[in-house]
């Protein structure tokens, strides 16, 4: 402000408006955004104008940040002492960090060419003049910021000029001026003369969506959530600042299924009172099946019809599904170690294993592994009977050992198959007459007992 400010103050004047626009550059926020301000000024009832700043000068507001949340908006309140006043052309508004005071920080946005309308309150959400870019300045709760408005030319109080509120006093620390003839940034509220209000400079913060409690339809509670969050996973949401503790969440409607068939959504409680069996937190009837039934394949390869999940599961089966049955069930076949003649070990299935000549299957879910490293997989190792001449052991020793002794049987000088070393009574790798005779004294013949 130039050196002859004080006789300019004498222009100011308190203005009663009754009705007062704001001039927006976008439409109107949520209901999130909070308008932060310094001055007292109510309605607009009493406000002053003050003139006398020159070009390049700054005149505006310190603020404060009341949460987490972005800066959508300033309003600057112009005001002129001539019902004709044309609108002003400001150089710039700027937003800049205020830690410190009076020099502000660093620039956090310029917006260019505002145009100042008298008698309204001006609001501005674009930083550039074609209002393409809408103002947005990430700010936390409790960030100082300095919000002032540039003067393209010199005003006076006639033709229009920045306002005051009047009656409470200039809040210090809280209102700035800019004035590179005075020494550069100062404390407004040191010309008590020619400030005697805060300035009528403002900021609207976008704060961020609030958080609460979040009631899911299981009936449990999730605190420190958002609106949007919430109901983003089915929930409702409790209310700003709302907490789990003194929130009774009710469990929501889930399919209810009664016997021998029937669905109806309703509560837990109310589906328990009624015989009904509960489906689950977020069930429906529309996508619930209702008492099940089923093929369920087998780990073996084998299939049972009329199981429930449940059931199936039990068994350690796989469910195929409601109303399947297993004539059209696929049953995957398990895969077990196929001993073949000369020692050696694949791992198939069972009907391909009885394809390869003289080939033994072991069993499901058997496989080659030689965990003893005796070169022979252990599921292809004979287990040999009690007594050993019991080769099926059944028993007895009858026909059916002495059928499979001479499978075995190689003759003096022979090799013994590793699924025939039982038989290889005197351990000198043939299956031989010797042989044949201990078997022939265990001989019981059918059922007659273990010997």
């Amino acid at each position: 402000m130039d050196s002859h400010m004080p006789a300019r103050t004498a222009h100011a004047f308190a203005a009663v408006i009754s009705t007062v626009a704001v001039l927006a550059g976008a439409s109107r926020g949520s209901a999130a955004e909070i308008v932060v301000r310094n001055d007292s000024v109510e309605n607009f009832n009493l406000v002053a104008v003050f003139g006398g700043f020159t070009t390049g000068e700054e005149g505006g507001s310190r603020l404060t940040s009341p949460c987490d949340g972005s800066i959508v908006g300033i309003q600057i309140l112009w005001w002129a002492g001539d019902p004709g006043a044309l609108p002003y052309l400001g150089e710039n508004i700027w937003i800049r960090r205020a830690e410190t005071f009076p020099a502000p920080g660093d620039v956090l946005q310029q917006l260019s060419g505002p145009i100042l309308q008298p008698f309204v309150l001006n609001e501005f959400r674009h930083v550039d003049e074609s209002q393409t870019v809408p103002l947005n300045v990430p700010v936390s709760a409790d960030q100082i910021f300095a919000v002032t408005l540039e003067f393209s030319e010199p005003t006076d109080p006639q033709s229009g000029s920045m306002t005051r509120d009047v009656g409470d006093g200039c809040q210090a620390g809280r209102n700035l001026l800019f004035a590179p003839g005075l020494g550069g940034w100062l404390d407004f509220c040191g010309f008590p003369v020619f400030l005697q209000g805060d300035v009528v400079v403002r900021a609207v913060i976008d704060c961020a969506d609030p958080p609460g409690a979040c009631c899911l339809p299981d009936g449990s509670c999730i605190e420190n959530i958002s609106d949007i969050d919430c109901q983003g996973i089915g929930g409702t949401f409790q209310g700003e600042g709302s907490d789990c503790n003194a929130i009774e969440c009710p469990l929501g409607d889930q399919a209810c299924c009664f016997q021998p068939a029937g669905c109806l959504d309703l509560n837990p409680a109310d589906c328990e009172t009624a015989g009904g069996f509960p489906q689950g937190a977020g069930s429906a009837c529309a996508a619930v099946e209702c008492f099940p039934s089923g093929a369920c394949c087998l780990p073996d390869g084998t299939c049972i019809d009329n199981l429930s999940p449940e059931e199936c599961n039990t068994a350690g089966g796989a469910f195929q599904g409601n109303t399947t049955t297993c004539g059209a069930a696929d049953c995957p076949q398990p895969i077990g170690a196929c001993c073949l003649s000369n020692g050696g070990c694949l791992n198939l299935i069972e009907a391909d294993c009885v394809v390869i000549p003289q080939s033994t299957w072991a069993g499901a879910i058997t496989d080659c592994a030689d965990v003893d490293m005796n070169g022979t997989a252990d599921a292809c190792e004979p287990s040999c009977g009690v007594p050993w001449e019991d080769a099926d052991r059944d028993c007895d020793v009858d026909l059916d050992d002495f059928a499979a002794f001479g499978q075995c049987a190689t003759g003096a000088g022979g090799t013994a198959t590793a699924a025939c070393t039982c038989f290889d009574t005197d351990g000198d790798g043939d299956v031989d007459i010797h042989d044949y005779g201990r078997l022939t004294v265990a001989f019981t013949g059918a059922g007659g007992g273990c010997p």
